[in-house]
């Protein structure tokens, strides 16, 4: 791993320090925090974490004395992030697959997180995949995921299945589900689940809608709606050839009923995650790194500025622009 002023970069890929990275990685914008799991499906080992601030769990234990003790810490929210990807039934995972390139950068000035990885497939299809993703520091309900795919050598179907995932457990509860899940739907263009945290009173919403691009060009998608006990998504795909370029933007938005009505938080969240979608990526990036750069600005720092000694001062900054505050 390497850092300069703006960047944290990881250059190779280490399976063996995947939780890590994931730590190293991490996103939030003080509402939404995001650990930095692979956004495509991974049977390696990983530690899946989404939170939002204010959303606690409340375990109640006894120390070596045998007194009673309260463990107060953020709970995992459903998964929000997560798209399963395909060449024609081939299913992408780093952890089978052989991965010839990686690279991650955490742009610190920019709230970005990239990937770049290059791997070939069991079958022996070549693909490069391009991967941002970004909390709004302008609107903290909305994230974005740009999933993109090039096809080196492979002729076939490459779908995309984005997805809100509620199978969240306890480990240290009998791998108890965390969440009571309220209502699943998907539509032609967005997807809610709604849920409730078991033994509390507490709900989340998370909505997501996406647009799917070959070439640069918008398709026209008739996606398979995908509402399953604990999971809300779509499916979606285009046929390539070697060359071509497919990619997939997902808008989410995500709300909880102690800043929000309960009975408001499915419209809420399907809206905003549609006006997201509206904006469209370079919209909502944009807005976002104003906010990041004003950030910069009000610490007296500056892309333009002589930084190179600077370093600790701008991740401590970052940290605490980005910080989930505990109240």
């Amino acid at each position: 791993m390497q850092t300069d002023s703006w960047n944290i970069i990881e250059d190779d890929f280490q399976p063996s320090k995947q939780l890590e990275r994931e730590i190293a990685f991490g996103l939030s914008n003080g509402y939404i925090a995001q650990r930095a799991n692979f956004e495509e499906y991974y049977s390696g080992e990983t530690r899946l974490g989404s939170y939002v601030n204010g959303i606690y769990s409340q375990n109640t234990d006894t120390d070596d004395s045998g007194l009673l003790k309260d463990d107060c810490g953020l709970l995992k929210t459903p998964n929000w992030c997560g798209i399963i990807v395909r060449l024609n039934e081939e299913v992408v995972d780093l952890a089978t697959w052989e991965v010839l390139s990686f690279k991650s950068v955490l742009n610190i000035q920019e709230g970005v997180l990239e990937r770049f990885f290059e791997a070939v497939s069991p079958r022996k299809h070549k693909i490069e995949v391009t991967v941002k993703r970004f909390l709004s520091m302008d609107e903290r309900e909305v994230a974005a995921i740009k999933y993109s795919v090039k096809s080196i050598d492979f002729e076939g179907r490459i779908s995309f299945m984005p997805v809100i995932d509620a199978n969240v457990i306890n480990p240290k509860d009998n791998n108890e589900q965390l969440w009571n899940v309220l209502q699943v739907k998907t539509q032609q263009n967005v997807s809610y689940l709604w849920a409730q945290v078991r033994h509390q009173k507490v709900q989340f919403c998370g909505a997501h809608s996406y647009a799917l691009y070959k070439n640069n060009e918008q398709l026209k998608v008739n996606p398979t709606k995908i509402e399953k006990e604990r999971i809300a998504g779509f499916s979606m795909g285009a046929d390539v050839k070697a060359g071509d370029t497919i990619y997939m933007n997902k808008y989410i938005a995500i709300a909880d009923s102690l800043t929000r009505p309960n009975e408001n938080l499915p419209d809420y969240v399907c809206q905003l995650a549609l006006n997201s979608k509206e904006k469209g990526w370079q919209k909502l990036f944009e807005e976002h790194c104003g906010v990041c750069v004003a950030r910069w600005f009000q610490a007296g720092l500056t892309a333009e500025d002589n930084i190179e000694n600077q370093q600790n001062l701008i991740q401590a900054v970052f940290m605490n622009n980005m910080n989930i505050h505990c109240k």
